[in-house]
């Protein structure tokens, strides 16, 4: 069983109203390890080094409550030695695990680890612990699950720990007693983005982070999504909380621009900024008194995302005054059936044609989101999406493999139909076993798309014509043939790209600011500073 209060020798703290004050140690597992898909034999670890808003956001309200709070900023898997080493030198009163799905296996590990060592209360928050609870709850060593946000189920957990009193009944948490698992339903949330304290930068070591090596600072003003995309925990989440909780929430632009001015004092050698919204706030004209804002006490390069059926040429005229040089698009599939039906996203080819088109018009890049491997996808389908994307002529195509995560209703489809069992080790890079497209054809596409967006791109720079019209129809045949030999031709792909991964990882590693002189020139950013000279 937990520890219901401070385990002994911990260093508590003394709030300003004389009360005692607990020391919380987040711990972020921040890589993703792969294992092939079917053996299981390893494949590698992606280091991570990603700034966490909410991560930043917890940290503000506990320590405006007078907690100390640390973070344990894993970019690799930790040897035990080691996460033992550092829990006992921490030696806090409370860990809080924030886990996404691919790391969840390495942080239940991380969590035996821990309970061998000291009988410290164990809170698992996060993507995976919200959507999947059973999962998080069937770990003997976690003691509270804690579903959506989390600050103030954490804030009335260390109240309860504070006082030595049980938390069994503390909303937003299921908790582990001796008498079985308690599932209370959602805890609070904070309505007004605006009365949140400012995001604890602080907690990150901004010169080690990912983005900090190429002066870029990741950013995210909003919470919450309006839209039910059925490979997104979104709908699942504004489901979780009912009508208690507004579909978005952002603060205002006031509000927004002072965390920006806040987060240049502690990352001053900042050059551009990435906005991680699933869509910056256009309505109500909040984008328009942020981009006055924004131009006068900011003033920096940056990319954002967008919906392709949202954007209209307003504010794509706004997006370019404010210094915006890229835009995100989710297009994922290029074939109607698959884009409306399976995914749930409703918009028309033309949207996003039109969309593409209205930001290169104005000197802005683009990139395009795509999926490959999705629920009842064949070589045809993909083959719209290659053709889309030569169409729409985005400036980079990322098409990684649909990846099944569960907690999403396309996760549910897939499991339905057999393509995925519902139980699989995360850290698998788990492909849809589906009839319509065999791994063969899935691993050519992921290798060979964005050569063929080049080709079909070739094809439709010719004028209208009987040349034109044979060139797409020799691409077609060429793509769809059973003849092609795909197999032997991915093997090849795979050792260009892992001399391609080498260059870039050296570059980054050893010449940063060489990797983003090329970036910058390859994408047309220009400074407000090579501007005005």
């Amino acid at each position: 069983m937990m520890a219901v209060g401070p385990s002994r020798g911990s260093p508590c703290l003394t709030g300003p109203d004389g009360g005692r004050r607990l020391k919380v140690l987040l711990v972020y597992p921040d890589f993703e390890i792969s294992l092939e898909h079917g053996t299981r034999r390893f494949v590698g670890v992606e280091q991570g080094g990603w700034y966490s808003e909410g991560l930043a956001s917890l940290s503000a309200v506990l320590k405006r409550e007078g907690h100390k709070v640390s973070l344990y900023h894993l970019v690799r898997p930790p040897e035990k030695r080691e996460f033992v080493a550092r829990i006992r030198e921490e030696e806090p009163d409370l860990i809080g695990f924030s886990s996404l799905t691919r790391s969840f296996p390495s942080s239940v590990d991380m969590a035996a680890w821990t309970k061998a060592e000291r009988d410290i209360p164990i809170v698992m928050g996060g993507y995976h612990a919200t959507h999947v609870p059973e999962d998080v709850v069937a770990v003997p060593q976690i003691d509270a699950v804690c579903r959506g946000e989390g600050e103030y189920p954490l804030l009335e957990l260390i109240g309860r720990l504070e006082e030595s009193q049980p938390f069994h009944d503390v909303p937003g948490l299921w908790v582990r007693t001796a008498d079985g698992i308690v599932r209370n339903g959602p805890g609070g949330i904070l309505e007004d983005p605006d009365k949140m304290p400012m995001p604890d930068y602080g907690l990150f070591d901004f010169s080690k982070l990912q983005a900090s090596k190429i002066r870029t600072a990741i950013v995210l003003l909003s919470r919450g999504c309006p839209y039910s995309c059925t490979y997104c925990p979104n709908k699942r989440t504004r489901q979780f909380y009912g009508k208690s909780r507004p579909p978005i929430r952002f603060p205002s632009p006031e509000v927004s621009i002072a965390r920006l001015e806040h987060l240049r004092e502690v990352f001053p050698d900042v050059r551009y900024i990435n906005f991680r919204d699933d869509i910056l706030p256009w309505q109500g004209g909040w984008l328009d008194r942020f981009a006055h804002l924004y131009v006068s006490r900011i003033n920096l390069p940056f990319n954002c995302n967008f919906r392709a059926n949202l954007l209209t040429p307003r504010i794509v005229k706004t997006l370019k005054e404010m210094g915006c040089y890229q835009v995100f698009f989710g297009v994922e599939s290029g074939n109607d059936r698959i884009r409306g039906e399976v995914l749930n996203r409703h918009m028309t080819r033309e949207q996003i044609v039109a969309a593409f088109e209205a930001c290169h018009s104005a000197g802005i890049a683009t990139v395009a989101y795509n999926m490959i491997g999705l629920p009842f996808e064949d070589r045809g389908c993909i083959l719209d999406t290659i053709k889309l994307n030569a169409e729409i002529k985005a400036g980079v195509s990322l098409n990684p493999a649909y990846h099944p995560f569960p907690g999403t209703d396309l996760f549910d489809v897939a499991v339905a139909e057999g393509f995925v069992p519902r139980g699989f080790d995360y850290r698998e890079d788990r492909y849809l076993e589906q009839p319509t497209l065999s791994l063969v054809d899935l691993r050519f596409a992921l290798k060979y798309f964005k050569t063929f967006v080049r080709l079909y791109r070739r094809a439709y720079s010719k004028p209208p014509g009987p040349a034109r019209d044979r060139h797409i129809r020799f691409l077609d045949g060429l793509y769809l043939s059973p003849g092609l030999p795909r197999r032997a031709l991915t093997g090849l792909a795979d050792w260009r790209d892992r001399l391609l991964g080498w260059t870039k990882g050296a570059l980054l590693a050893r010449a940063p600011r060489v990797y983003l002189f090329l970036r910058d020139r390859l994408r047309g950013v220009r400074t407000r500073r090579a501007e005005a000279a």
